[in-house]
């Protein structure tokens, strides 16, 4: 076969790339038609209600860059903790950092707008984290003590924060362990993010180990000095920390392994909270970790609940129509505007209000809208990743299945605005 020479190559990419700009602009000017029934079918958000028998409420999240989404968390949280068992948010954060925030929610000293450092990201860092934060603080000085509401992180992806909790906890436990401990876990892992000694992985695995053991071995007598959750809330960290270790060394399988991990703390979390308190949980992450079926090449978390759990995993997505995304650019943040082509979340544009929920379990799947929720449709999907190619090619920020192949539910806007991301 004769090989292409460099000019005939770049013709072929410039002529993709120009069919890709027609197609997309031909798309932009078709818009979804009417869709009947879904204006009598959509309620607010208040009125959720999930099935009995539930022990994990997912809310997913379109976009990392919208503050309607991050408004949504407290939101449909205040929503389940008012109208069921549900009293732990499980944040797709980072699990030492939210540790550490819980203990201002608990009524601990603290700066809120401080600790939206510590819930993992960068994007976190806004008005609408500080918001949740300061109100679950609030909720909590005025609950009774068994209707009291907690703050958890699922995330691997940190380690420092994991680090100071185990040491918080010692410190009030054990002076003689804190004084080891905490300089053994300095010299190894650094007091910062990201400034460990990978040549004495051998040693941090080793002494994660030694934590866990020690923590489980004195786990009844540590709990009458702090509690349950406090000792089981380290323990954890120490394992998330040998996560931290072993995600940083995964070159071929990193989503997978964190997704993976992510499945093993939600079901940690729901341990604790179902022995210690008999409450349901809520997880709030990507639409991409959180579907039932495996959406992405990079995410199998609400895969794997799916599987495990079954109709006690009860899923909620969200979508627009169009955003205006925060999105990391190549020389700082970027604001950016897609469309998703969602007819769903199209209906919106037309209605008093900017964001509808629809329970697909309520739906006739003989009729017009059961038809369409049953059928692949396009939905919006933008991580914390961009680059001009996004503009051209809609598989780089959509999903194209059946709604009711990802979600029980969804959240739908007709259009959702950027977050401002605090320099702190």
């Amino acid at each position: 076969m004769k090989k292409m020479n460099k000019k005939t190559k770049t013709i072929i990419i410039v002529a993709a790339i120009i069919l890709a700009v027609i197609g997309v602009c031909i798309k932009a000017l078709v818009k979804p038609g009417r869709i009947a029934g879904f204006e009598t079918a959509v309620t607010s958000i208040e009125d959720i209600r999930i099935p009995e028998g539930t022990r994990i409420v997912a809310l997913g999240e379109a976009t990392h860059g919208n503050r309607e989404f991050q408004e949504l968390k407290r939101d449909v949280f205040e929503v389940l903790v008012n109208n069921s068992n549900v009293r732990a948010l499980v944040l797709e954060g980072d699990f030492g950092g939210c540790a550490l925030v819980n203990d201002y929610i608990q009524g601990g000293e603290g700066d809120p707008k401080e600790l939206v450092n510590h819930l993992g990201y960068r994007i976190y860092r806004t008005q609408q984290m500080y918001d949740l934060i300061v109100w679950m603080r609030q909720y909590n000085e005025t609950a009774a003590e068994d209707d009291k509401i907690r703050l958890y992180g699922m995330d691997i992806q940190k380690d420092n924060d994991d680090k100071v909790y185990i040491e918080n906890l010692y410190e009030r436990l054990d002076a003689s362990k804190y004084a080891d401990y905490s300089a053994r876990m300095d010299e190894l892992l650094g007091d910062s993010y990201d400034t460990y000694d990978a040549s004495k992985y051998d040693e941090i695995i080793a002494l994660m180990d030694e934590i866990e053991a020690d923590l489980t071995a004195n786990f009844d007598a540590y709990a009458e000095i702090t509690s349950n959750e406090e000792v089981e809330r380290a323990r954890i960290a120490a394992g998330v920390i040998k996560y931290f270790m072993d995600l940083e060394l995964n070159t071929t399988n990193y989503h997978k392994f964190r997704d993976t991990a992510m499945k093993d703390l939600v079901d940690k979390i729901l341990a604790l909270e179902e022995k210690e308190y008999g409450t349901a949980i809520m997880i709030g992450c990507h639409n991409g970790h959180m579907t039932e079926n495996k959406s992405s090449n990079f995410t199998f978390l609400g895969m794997f609940l799916n599987e495990d759990y079954g109709d006690s995993y009860f899923t909620i997505g969200t979508d627009y129509y169009y955003t205006s995304d925060n999105l990391p650019g190549t020389s700082g943040r970027t604001v950016q505007r897609f469309c998703s082509d969602d007819p769903l979340a199209y209906q919106v544009g037309s209605m008093p209000e900017n964001r509808y929920y629809l329970d697909f379990s309520t739906v006739d799947p003989k009729s017009t809208l059961g038809k369409r929720i049953n059928h692949t449709i396009s939905t919006g999907s933008l991580g914390e990743d961009y680059n001009f190619t996004y503009k051209f090619i809609k598989a780089y920020h959509q999903l194209n299945y059946a709604p009711t192949d990802m979600y029980d539910a969804m959240i739908l806007y007709y259009e959702v605005n950027p977050t401002e991301i605090w320099e702190l």
